[in-house]
């Protein structure tokens, strides 16, 4: 499933136009429409309100790897993908398993805290759903992500929380907006997630991530779920759209991917990258009080003509 990088920034900058538009509508009306002019501010203050409060989920599932220990991606060999290409991952390559059990996160919220958050992962053995539970610590590296910011779970590679999220226009490669920590109940450290093994798979895999008091943040989200995405054994699933508030757990831009996938990093499809520079940039939308003054200064000048 295909989309345009600019998809959520669309949706923006409508809404943001309908509001100007609205606010321009009141401030114009004449002094004899006083009645009116009132009332219409109100429901101008009410949608502000509403435009202001309305958020989509604080972090959500970017990629995660369905492809099984004795397969590669997109099938074949070593030399080979089943379609004679190269079929790879940005951070380990072509590798038996592409980097094991894993699954990633990007975060959506600026400082979002997801200190002893719960990430529950589920699948189909047979008729029934089973599930399992990965508690994050308690650690200070979960008290204030910002917004793009890239989490790896995994299962077999090391942790590695060198975290420096700095963000450079003119540079897009600076600063490190990458998080990994490794679950793993006999190799991982327990510092920043319990030391517990987990499956990835192509068995209806689905992820919900909950606040430690068990508040639903996003999700369940994966296959059957997503309608557009059907995993197999060589493939893994990916978000193929800029990650942003507007994405939902059951988003037609959730797809099944075979020739490339990117641990770590923004996910890539067909010839598209997903642009992070509008979270990590953290340019917010006017704020509401702003709008309210601005719509109450023009009521005033036009009172006073």
């Amino acid at each position: 499933m295909k989309t345009h990088h600019w998809v959520n920034l669309t949706h923006q900058r409508e809404r943001k136009q309908t509001v100007i538009f609205c606010a321009v509508f009141v401030a114009r009306l004449k002094n004899g429409d006083e009645m009116l002019k009132d009332r219409l501010f109100l429901i101008l203050c009410f949608a502000f309100i509403c435009i202001g409060t309305t958020t989509g989920a604080p972090v959500i599932l970017n990629e995660y790897n369905a492809v099984s220990s004795t397969n590669f991606l997109n099938g074949g060999d070593e030399t080979a993908d089943q379609d004679d290409g190269y079929a790879s991952d940005s951070y380990f390559g072509r590798v038996q398993g592409n980097g094991g059990d894993w699954f990633e996160l990007v975060v959506i919220q600026d400082h979002l805290d997801m200190r002893s958050w719960r990430l529950t992962i589920s699948w189909l053995e047979g008729l029934s759903r089973v599930s399992e539970v990965l508690n994050l610590s308690n650690h200070s590296i979960w008290s204030d992500l910002r917004s793009g910011t890239i989490i790896t779970i995994s299962e077999d590679l090391p942790d590695d929380v060198s975290y420096n999220p700095i963000y450079n226009p003119q540079d897009p490669q600076a600063g490190d907006w990458w998080i990994n920590v490794r679950a793993n109940a006999d190799y991982g450290s327990g510092t920043y997630i319990e030391n517990q093994n987990f499956p990835v798979n192509n068995d209806d895999w689905q992820l919900t991530v909950k606040t430690a008091t068990n508040i639903i943040q996003f999700g369940p989200c994966g296959e059957g779920v997503a309608p557009n995405a059907g995993v197999n054994p060589t493939e893994i699933f990916r978000l193929e759209a800029d990650p942003s508030a507007s994405v939902t757990r059951d988003s037609v831009y959730y797809d099944d991917g075979i020739s490339l996938s990117t641990f770590g990093s923004p996910n890539q499809w067909g010839s598209s990258v997903q642009d992070f520079s509008q979270l990590r940039s953290v340019v917010p939308e006017p704020a509401t009080v702003l709008l309210l003054g601005l719509g109450s200064l023009a009521l005033l000048k036009n009172r006073r003509r």
